[in-house]
């Protein structure tokens, strides 16, 4: 994948290739200037890019912004305070039961019994 923010300029991520396993958790770091932002707006699709980003074989490009940015999650460095409950920070799509968010905290240990 290569990226670049105007049409007529130099790429910012150029040629960038690498895979990750499934069920493999990342972190992306590094300086100023590494291209952090950029490999997460190529990622959402905020940028135009040049190649393919394939998450399950399937190409990013082929499927809606909202499916895709539905199904990635970005934790950022500061932390953030958010509107609403814990409840609506947890399941914003109310997609799963108290049952489930509570089994999932525990399993976490984020919550003792």
């Amino acid at each position: 994948v290569s990226l670049r923010y105007q049409f007529d300029a130099q790429p910012v991520l150029y040629e960038l290739n690498f895979s990750i396993s499934s069920g493999e958790k990342i972190g992306v770091v590094g300086r100023t200037g590494a291209g952090k932002s950029s490999l997460i707006a190529a990622l959402f699709r905020t940028a135009p890019l040049e190649g393919k980003i394939l998450i399950d074989g399937i190409d990013t490009q082929t499927i809606s912004l909202q499916e895709l940015r539905s199904r990635l999650c970005l934790i950022p460095q500061d932390p953030v305070v958010f509107r609403g409950t814990l409840r609506e920070n947890l399941d914003p799509f109310e997609e799963r039961s108290d049952s489930d968010i509570y089994t999932v905290l525990k399993q976490l240990e984020l919550i003792l019994v």
